[in-house]
């Protein structure tokens, strides 16, 4: 019995458009082939943002918009740099709000007052008369307030600690010596500290020249943080420049050290090669003149 013409027809296009298979996949879908997409590229996409996206924002959200670079490019160097990133503003930021706490005896304010708007109308009532400002107590001010210290754990440490398992994951799957050190030694290498740190001094020199003309390697205003005085500024960025001087001691520390076992392999290969061939005993020579 003969196929109707047109069933044929409709078999040929369906081979002639079959998507190809992959290893491990039955299909290939639209997103596999447009992500991750190359730096360059999600680079343009986030320029399109409009500037109260990344102009007078902290240096968190900075953070979190090189986060979205990651998640569309999946480059493992950005990785890292988010992860040394998420360290120095995790221990910034909680300087910053524990100063507040112990030098000016209010606790955790500073996160309340640089809350978004939609959160922070129900837990504060601001004075611009008097620029001055009250911590709400009400049942809704309390949720609004557990609200806060949520979203302020998910997006600082919860964020820093999930991209160093991700990474410490696929180091473990593609490395043999998995152990915590060696994933250190591999996050914190010379060139992820000196991007980190021009990074977090280019946020600073943008927002000084934006708001006061001027380019200065630490920017110090009311312009973008919402605070008491101008101290957190200053606490953030000592405690930001510590976290660097110990990431850079311990780089220099495991170089040392490889140094130290390159020369100990050079002594060792020298040492073998300017020793003198000894003489090897053989028994059939023995034997044989014996005989004679």
């Amino acid at each position: 019995m003969l196929l109707p013409q047109s069933f044929i027809m409709c078999q040929q296009l369906r081979l002639q458009t079959r998507i190809p298979k992959v290893k491990g996949r039955n299909n290939v879908h639209l997103y596999d082939k447009i992500w991750p997409l190359p730096i360059p590229v999600a680079i343009l996409l986030l320029s399109l943002l409009p500037t109260s996206c990344y102009l007078n924002r902290g240096y968190t959200v900075w953070f979190h918009l090189l986060s979205v670079i990651y998640l569309l490019t999946q480059t493992i160097f950005i990785r890292k740099i988010l992860i040394l990133q998420g360290i120095g503003i995790c221990l910034g930021w909680y300087a910053a709000i524990a100063t507040d706490w112990f030098v000016d005896n209010t606790f955790c304010h500073t996160l309340y007052r640089n809350m978004p708007e939609s959160i922070m109308f129900y837990m504060i009532k601001e004075d611009e008369s008097e620029s001055s400002y009250i911590i709400l107590n009400t049942y809704t001010a309390m949720a609004m307030k557990i609200l806060s210290h949520v979203l302020d754990t998910v997006g600082h440490p919860g964020l820093a600690y999930l991209f160093y398992r991700l990474h410490s994951n696929e180091f473990r799957r593609t490395n043999d010596d998995d152990n915590s050190r060696s994933i250190w030694r591999d996050i914190l290498s010379w060139e992820v500290i000196v991007t980190a740190w021009h990074l977090s001094r280019l946020w600073s020199m943008v927002h000084s020249y934006y708001n006061t003309a001027s380019v200065k390697l630490w920017y110090y205003g009311h312009d973008i943080y919402k605070l008491n005085n101008l101290n957190a500024y200053f606490i953030a960025y000592v405690v930001e420049g510590l976290c660097f001087v110990v990431a850079i001691l311990y780089r220099l520390h495991w170089d040392r050290n490889d140094d130290t076992e390159k020369n100990r392999c050079i002594e060792n290969i020298v040492s073998v090669e300017d020793k003198p061939p000894k003489l090897v005993h053989s028994e059939s020579a023995v034997s044989t003149t014996s005989l004679m």
